[in-house]
């Protein structure tokens, strides 16, 4: 499958690493919108990333969320911004060093705000809109949810969660499976006027993670920068105009809950 590159190799940097002027590292992105939007949020933190680390990055992406599933599991990508690599086919080889800071994520299916439906029952032969199977807060958790209700649906797969709201912006399905963080955002942009039918427990929102192979060193510098980056100066305007808080803390195990879900779904 052929990959869509989204970004160019970025080099700055104050600190420096011998290997790093050997090589790019790939910093995958799974596809939430257009790969336009994607490289106009990532590649300025890709900048922050290279000015702080000396390393060089390359944002990566594949043409859709399973091309880029399945470059994640070849081992593709250097580090990765995504929650499927806690699949069971996937899990085990790529380690979380950072999230995406903030409160925690939700999955939520929503509807039009002067929609007739007004609960998960209601929703029964309708038309719903979903990123694509292998998402998680998007796809996993609601459908988890429809089946312990005993509520059969059509599902129509948009590709990445930006379609999906698209498709419900322009009365094409009944609702949408979507991400809590991108729906508010999206609804802030498109003046989408929604109501949520379901909402799921909380989640970790997603993690930065990173293969085996890249070294210690080097993978202390990143986690490092990521985790400074919202008290940088040199972050701030990035951060404002973005609407974006920079990167916390967390461990593998704050994806326990994803994995589970995985798994029900998967049964």
């Amino acid at each position: 499958m052929r990959a869509l590159l989204v970004g160019v190799a970025l080099l700055f940097g104050a600190m420096s690493f011998a290997s790093a002027q050997e090589r790019v590292l790939s910093f995958g992105v799974l596809n939430q919108q257009s790969p336009a939007k994607t490289a106009e949020l990532w590649n300025p933190i890709l900048h922050y990333l290279s000015d702080v680390t000396g390393l060089r990055f390359q944002l990566k992406m594949g043409a859709t969320v399973q091309d880029t599933d399945a470059m994640m599991g070849r081992g593709e990508f250097d580090l990765l911004y995504t929650n499927h690599c806690f699949q069971k086919k996937y899990d085990g080889t790529y380690k979380v060093i950072a999230r995406w800071a903030g409160p925690p994520i939700y999955g939520v299916i929503a509807v039009n705000a002067d929609s007739p439906i007004k609960e998960l029952k209601a929703l029964s032969g309708k038309r719903v809109a979903f990123p694509s199977t292998g998402a998680f807060v998007a796809y996993a958790v609601p459908m988890a949810a429809l089946r312990a209700a005993q509520v059969k649906v059509e599902p129509v797969y948009a590709g990445n969660q930006e379609g999906a709201l698209a498709q419900l912006k322009a009365r094409q399905v009944d609702a949408a499976a979507v991400n809590s963080r991108f729906l508010t955002r999206y609804a802030a942009k498109q003046r989408l006027r929604y109501r949520e039918v379901f909402t799921s427990e909380a989640f970790a929102d997603l993690p930065v993670v990173i293969h085996p192979r890249i070294p210690t060193a080097e993978a202390d510098a990143i986690r490092n920068a990521l985790l400074s980056m919202k008290h940088d100066p040199r972050a701030t305007t990035m951060l404002e105009r973005n609407s974006f808080s920079g990167f916390d803390a967390a461990s593998d195990s704050d994806y326990d809950n994803a994995r589970k879900i995985y798994a029900k779904i998967h049964e």
